[in-house]
């Protein structure tokens, strides 16, 4: 259901104009039909606003929600469907939610519009003056620019930044390995974790994992981007065995990667699980309440998050042999040949 000021409405003239529909580019990443343009956009966007809000606040979280902590059923009410602000980068729930904090504001009291806002799990844009979806296509630049750079934004914290600090993870590692020497301790080193506040059960899970030699192992096998992988078919599928070139993990699989590899580095002071927690709260956002929660629940959502990203990590891995970039432009053939070789593989 749309909603509408009718203090604020503006007559149809005035608040918009239709252009001719522009061809879309493929690699686009705007899903919205072009010919709308808003004439909020040029004083309702900041991008430094946005930057600065994003580097101090916590990604796709509502803050509004979080200080307010209401609980349903004993559970913590964090909505998924998080909006952020173009003019000041605040996030808030959207207005299909409870709360709708997104639309309450936009409708306080400011000197300046804070209208056009945008989706962070769909980036739908939208404008509350003008009730209406926005395509970065038939607006001003500063539209386009703003959400390339939200976009840019979550794929470097998703990709390069944590092959950066893996490396420099791996570099301290080997050299608190020859800083040992020949000390030959057999006494497992303990690292204490920062608490984020009320994460103890959190930590006491990183705690065990990062005793898990077996979990490292085989973390370390695939760890890298570019790892050939050989995956043997049984003989019931009659296919030959296939090796596949993996890209680099994902980003909740690099975090935890990260943070293992710290764990077991000899330099003092606590580690803070930061970066981890983040991620994980991405993929499950019930622990974004900082309440206390259940160690084993949490324990099975990190482990089935981390195996669906080397799952799809692998499953694409396996298309790009057979030349397709995605499932949907593969044929029935390949599709099954693919889930037989997914089938075939075991993963942690």
């Amino acid at each position: 259901m749309r909603v509408k000021e009718p203090s604020q409405a503006l007559p149809e003239k005035a608040k918009r104009s239709k252009r001719p529909a522009i061809p879309r580019d493929e690699d686009s990443s705007d899903d919205i039909a072009v010919g709308f343009t808003c004439q909020h956009v040029s004083h309702a966007i900041s991008v430094n606003h946005v930057k600065k809000a994003i580097a101090e606040n916590v990604w796709s979280v509502c803050s509004d929600c979080l200080k307010e902590r209401r609980f349903c059923d004993g559970q913590p009410v964090l909505p998924s469907d998080i909006w952020l602000c173009l003019k000041c980068g605040f996030q808030g729930c959207g207005r299909n939610s409870e709360s709708h904090h997104s639309l309450k504001h936009y409708k306080s009291l400011r000197t300046e519009s804070h209208c056009v806002t945008i989706s962070l799990s769909t980036w739908i844009i939208w404008c509350y003056e003008c009730d209406e979806k926005l395509s970065t296509q038939c607006n001003k630049r500063v539209l386009a620019q703003t959400v390339d750079f939200l976009q840019k934004h979550v794929s470097k914290t998703q990709t390069s930044a944590f092959s950066r600090i893996l490396k420099l993870c791996e570099e301290k590692c080997e050299t608190g390995e020859k800083k040992k020497g020949r000390k030959g301790s057999s006494v497992p080193s303990v690292k204490g974790i920062s608490n984020l506040g009320n994460t103890c059960f959190f930590n006491a899970v990183m705690q065990n994992l990062a005793q898990s030699y077996i979990l490292m192992e085989l973390m370390n096998e695939n760890k890298e981007n570019g790892t050939k992988l050989k995956i043997f078919p049984s003989p019931d599928t009659r296919l030959d065995p296939l090796t596949v070139e993996l890209s680099s993990p994902g980003p909740l699989t690099s975090a935890l990667l990260v943070f293992l590899h710290s764990m077991k580095e000899t330099e003092k002071g606590p580690l803070s699980p930061k970066v981890l927690f983040n991620q994980l709260c991405q993929k499950a956002p019930r622990f974004k309440s900082f309440q206390q929660q259940d160690s084993q629940e949490l324990l099975h959502y990190l482990l089935d998050a981390v195996r669906t990203e080397e799952t799809k990590r692998i499953q694409a891995s396996i298309l790009k042999a057979f030349n397709n970039p995605t499932t949907k432009t593969a044929d029935d053939d390949t599709r099954k040949k693919v889930k037989d070789l997914l089938s075939e593989r075991s993963l942690y």
